[in-house]
């Protein structure tokens, strides 16, 4: 019995030696050697590390120099931090638009794409068409504080049907919009004008005030010109924010909302504030405070290069308007030899179009959609990044001079000024953009932090997320743009009589079929309401 027993141990302890053998020993707690358990679930992450995941970006941009060098540094960055890579594929701007509507409708191969609503990219109509994925339930998940950053009013303007498509491309200084007026400084302190009297006034009201100190500023500088006008811009049928309106649909066809009385399409040509607008500028026109040619002359940078200009509209906010210490930079011109101050009259307003101006979709037929969105997410919220692809790589492709400011290397990558369609470049800290190593660079930062904090609390336009379909009324839009192109620019500049020019003005349009826009674009708005 004895024996039988030693021979069970002895068989035993040598199965023990093969079978340890066969497999891999590693120390338990007390040194000793213990055969580990497979791992199944280490060994398949380990694959899924191995396999990258490529995401193709289509974007609108020029060819980039050094672009493979930068490329290559990011993808590092990208495949260590959520296992991809980046695939961007720049694309002319000329042929941008059509080569993405084409692989959209062919059912092309994509992950990821710049959208917006101009321009022939047509985000919402390719959004409701479904190329798009639907990204609502996905954003906080795969991208949390890409989501959270990002204005609640940005996200309703991308919404159709109460779904998100796109991602807003959040940048640093801001989308709210408030507008207002800028003067030359020097002629201020001559005429003694209080300019900032002139603060939140209505447009009209603020033209009133600002009459007189034209008219005392240009006898004393004759050689001067008092308002700039130009036949290319007016600044009743192109800014409808000084007037408190907000269009429906194209901005230059007739049908806007009173920002006061949002439901109701109107002729904006038709209101108290046309009329008023057209008979100061006839009178600004007869003293002489603007261009005699003003109807007719399309560039006006000789004369903001030669500082003729007294006064004129403003759209920098805040950067450069109401922000203290501004006139340390502000000037009538980008030369910065005619010093100027500026004031906002307008709301702050998040227009109608702010959110859909630039954003990234992700195709609905993509085999990656959470991955693209991570992708997203590490390019909004990791800084270094980011840079890199839009800057390039300090002390190689940009450096900061003597004074601190920002100074591209000749001949080095440089990405054609378009950070602005691969994502934020705002960040909390403020730390995205080719910021002056100097004084300037700390105004500027804290110009951004005003952006946002306005933001957060700005209007929001009623318009955010409807698109007007012009299809229905397409003849009546070209026979309205025909009249408007006519006689808009001479109204505008005051070189004809509105008296008799605005009615006939107003006829016209009706002969065109303005009416019929009008109800087209109120009974597409009710719908859409609804």
């Amino acid at each position: 019995m004895k024996r039988i027993s030693m021979l069970l141990i002895s068989v035993t302890l040598l199965l023990t030696m093969i079978l340890s053998g066969c497999s891999k020993a590693s120390p338990n707690a007390n040194g000793d050697s213990t055969t580990p358990a497979p791992d199944t679930k280490n060994a398949e992450k380990e694959k899924e590390k191995e396999e990258l995941v490529t995401l193709n970006f289509y974007m609108s941009n020029s060819p980039v120099n050094d672009f493979d060098r930068i490329m290559n540094k990011a993808n590092k960055i990208i495949a260590e931090k959520i296992n991809a890579k980046l695939n961007l594929v720049l694309v002319d701007g000329s042929t941008y638009a059509d080569k993405m509507n084409l692989m959209i409708n062919s059912g092309d191969d994509w992950d990821l794409a710049f959208t917006a609503f101009w321009g022939g990219i047509n985000y919402f109509g390719n959004a409701a068409k479904g190329a798009y994925a639907d990204l609502t339930d996905l954003l906080p998940v795969h991208a949390p504080e890409t989501f959270s950053r990002i204005p609640q009013g940005l996200w309703d303007g991308v919404k159709i049907n109460d779904r998100i498509y796109a991602v807003v491309n959040y940048q640093q200084w801001g989308v709210a919009k408030r507008s207002g007026f800028i003067f030359r400084e020097d002629v201020l302190k001559e005429t003694g004008f209080d300019w900032k009297a002139v603060k939140g006034k209505p447009t009209i009201e603020a033209l009133e005030m600002v009459g007189p100190f034209l008219g005392e500023a240009l006898a004393k500088h004759p050689d001067m010109i008092g308002f700039e006008t130009s036949a290319n811009h007016s600044f009743f049928a192109n800014e409808p924010l000084y007037w408190d309106m907000e269009p429906v649909g194209d901005l230059l066809t007739p049908g806007w909302v009173n920002l006061n009385a949002p439901d109701k399409v109107i002729n904006q040509f038709e209101t108290p504030e046309f009329a008023k607008y057209a008979e100061i500028m006839r009178d600004w026109f007869n003293k002489g405070y603007v261009r005699k040619d003003g109807a007719t002359v399309k560039d006006t940078t000789p004369d903001r290069k030669a500082g003729k200009i007294v006064f004129a509209m403003h759209y920098g906010w805040p950067d450069s308007i109401d922000l203290p210490g501004q006139e340390q930079a502000m000037s009538m011109t980008e030369y910065k030899d005619f010093p100027a101050l500026s004031v906002s009259t307008t709301r702050t307003l998040i227009s109608a179009g702010a959110a859909s101006n630039a954003a990234i979709a992700i195709n609905s037929g993509s085999k990656n959609v959470e991955k693209a969105l991570q992708l997203i997410e590490l390019l909004n919220t990791d800084d270094d990044l980011y840079k890199l692809i839009t800057l390039g790589e300090k002390d190689v492709d940009y450096t900061y001079n003597e004074k601190g400011d920002f100074t591209q290397i000749e001949g080095k990558y440089n990405f054609n000024w378009n950070e602005w369609q691969i994502g934020q470049s705002f960040s909390p800290t403020f730390n995205r953009a080719d910021h002056a190593e100097n004084a300037a660079g700390d105004m500027k930062r804290k110009a951004q932090s005003i952006v946002f904090e306005n933001d957060l609390t700005a209007d929001v336009s009623p318009l955010s997320g409807f698109v007007f379909d012009p299809t229905p009324v397409k003849t009546q839009v070209a026979n309205v743009a025909s009249v408007m192109t006519e006689m808009i620019p001479a109204i505008s500049s005051g070189s004809i009589d509105p008296t008799t020019a605005v009615p006939k003005f107003l006829e016209r349009l009706k002969t065109a079929g303005v009416d019929d826009i009008i109800k087209e674009k109120q009974a597409q708005y009710d719908t859409w309401k609804k």
